[in-house]
């Protein structure tokens, strides 16, 4: 399932970019993940590995991740290598006004019930993500 959506945050690129492209600040902003630590050298660079916990619908999961780009202060991509519900996340950041926009590109995999519901699962997928970037807008615009 594919999903695409957006945000605007005013403020300046580079700390967007360095906030959202740090996994560890995830649980903060993203209201499934309760943490995430890096498992691998390389802080947020391309091949950095995390694992990261979050409370799913079906309970507590697990999932190790991966840094497939990072390209400061442009370009984010994550995706996971094991775990439940793979996905992959595309974040790009452009200057706009005075602010940053992100736009997201997600794929995610549901397992059973979930994935066969298409549509529906993907209009909730993508309710969650507006509501955690909701959250990090309201966190990024305090600072």
């Amino acid at each position: 399932m594919k999903f695409k959506t957006d945000v605007t945050i005013e403020r300046p690129i580079e700390e967007v970019f360095e906030y959202v492209s740090d996994p560890c600040n995830f649980p903060s902003w993203n209201s499934a993940v309760q943490s995430v630590r890096g498992t691998a050298p390389g802080n947020q660079a391309a091949a950095a590995t995390y694992l990261m916990e979050r409370d799913l619908p079906g309970g507590r999961a697990e999932n190790d991740l991966v840094i497939d780009v990072w390209k400061h202060p442009r370009e984010f991509t994550l995706r996971t290598t094991s775990g439940p519900t793979p996905f992959t996340y595309r974040y790009l950041f452009s200057e706009e006004g005075s602010g940053t926009r992100i736009d997201l590109d997600g794929e995610v995999e549901l397992p059973g019930v979930a994935g066969a519901l298409g549509p529906i699962a993907s209009l909730a997928v993508k309710r969650g993500v507006n509501w955690n970037f909701a959250e990090l807008k309201r966190i990024l615009e305090a600072a």
